[in-house]
């Protein structure tokens, strides 16, 4: 009897090639080159756009050549001040520069500083890599055992407690978070420092890595580090109660998904203890949709500590593309812009890959 050539269900539903065993065919090599050349791919195109957006809106919004001569300014010196900065050039043109510039890794010159882009945001993006650190760390250690804890029982005390947790996170802005912190924490309590941003303390040795907390624990200068921890507290704690929410969610329903699957049911009647049950199945078959929504939180905690940064004076590029926009910089607004673009592309797609090879499905060449 011949052997038929149609393609057969996977173990997941969908079709795929098989082997002369049977069995579907795993990804070669040059199978996985092309889909890693596809992502990086995908993020160049992001990028150029993401960046030519911004470009364009940010050039349509204000001209900042009023803003630099002052209002006393007659005519011919706007026109003179434009035609130095290039804004007398057609958009187009304006574009091209600016591209050209970005390919050789030059953000610009600040129009407010008058100091280059990229060295400004170099000097302020650890500040925002701690606050954005902090938060998600807060978040995971909150999120990840509650969401597992809820989702083993479903309709439990741990699971009411956790969908209250999610939606009242979900509900309270961040600012408003942030203003009834200070409120309580610093003006009425007493217990934290007042928020000045990182503090006016002064490390031992020289930093290392720009992180205040981490250059702290490096030099075992402690009363630094307790210092730093105090400041970092509140603004981490506003940040991650935005962040937490989706996380605990994802983690909960990944969690009864699993609890519910034929494999874990199987597993338990055949004497297997529970303990071991959610080491080697729970954890594993739940790690992908997490990994997911934390590329996806990391993606939003370089927006969201904007708002957390402005109202608690912290000293990174959120602030800074804030102030930009305050005079209409349009460098420094692109270049927070691209870089929170990029990083959140990057991270997404290195989750996309990580997942890729944790999932055996999705080695199975299409």
């Amino acid at each position: 009897m011949a052997t038929s050539t149609e393609p057969e269900l996977d173990g997941d539903g969908s079709t795929g090639p098989l082997s002369a065993a049977g069995e579907p065919a795993s990804t070669t090599r040059a199978d996985v080159f092309i889909y890693v050349a596809r992502k990086l791919g995908a993020l160049v195109l992001v990028s150029l756009l993401v960046a030519t957006l911004t470009f364009v809106v940010s050039r349509a919004t204000a001209d900042p050549s009023f803003l630099m001569v002052g209002q006393d300014a007659t005519d011919e010196i706007i026109a003179a001040r434009r035609a130095e900065m290039g804004l007398d050039q057609p958009m187009y043109r304006q574009w091209a520069s600016y591209m050209a510039d970005l390919v050789r890794g030059d953000l610009g010159i600040s129009r407010r500083t008058f100091a280059p882009v990229g060295g400004e945001i170099w000097e302020r993006l650890p500040a925002t890599v701690e606050l954005a650190g902090a938060a998600l760390l807060l978040s995971l250690l909150v999120a990840i055992p509650g969401g597992i804890r809820a989702g083993l029982r479903p309709d439990g005390w741990a699971d009411r407690i956790v969908g209250s947790v999610a939606q009242l996170g979900a509900a309270i802005p961040n600012f408003w978070l942030g203003l009834m912190l200070i409120y309580f924490g610093f003006y009425w309590l007493g217990w934290f420092p007042a928020p000045t941003g990182r503090g006016l303390f002064a490390l031992d040795s020289e930093p290392v890595t720009g992180i205040v907390t981490v250059d702290a624990l490096l030099a075992s200068d402690w009363t630094a580090a307790r210092e730093s921890i105090w400041y970092l507290l509140l603004p981490a704690v506003t940040l991650a109660s935005g962040v937490m929410p989706p996380i605990l969610n994802v983690t909960r329903n990944a969690t009864v998904s699993v609890v519910n699957s034929p494999y874990y049911e199987a597993a338990l009647s055949f004497g297997v203890s529970r303990r071991v049950v959610k080491w080697r199945l729970l954890l594993p078959n739940i790690a992908a949709p997490v990994i997911n929504i934390l590329a996806i939180t990391i993606g939003f905690l370089m927006g969201g500590a904007v708002l957390v940064e402005v109202v608690f004076s912290w000293p990174g590029i959120g602030g800074y593309a804030v102030s930009a926009m305050d005079s209409s910089d349009y460098n420094p607004v692109l270049g927070v812009v691209l870089l929170a673009s990029v990083t959140y592309v990057f991270v997404y797609q290195i989750a996309d890959l990580v997942t890729f090879a944790m999932d055996p499905r999705l080695r199975i060449s299409r």
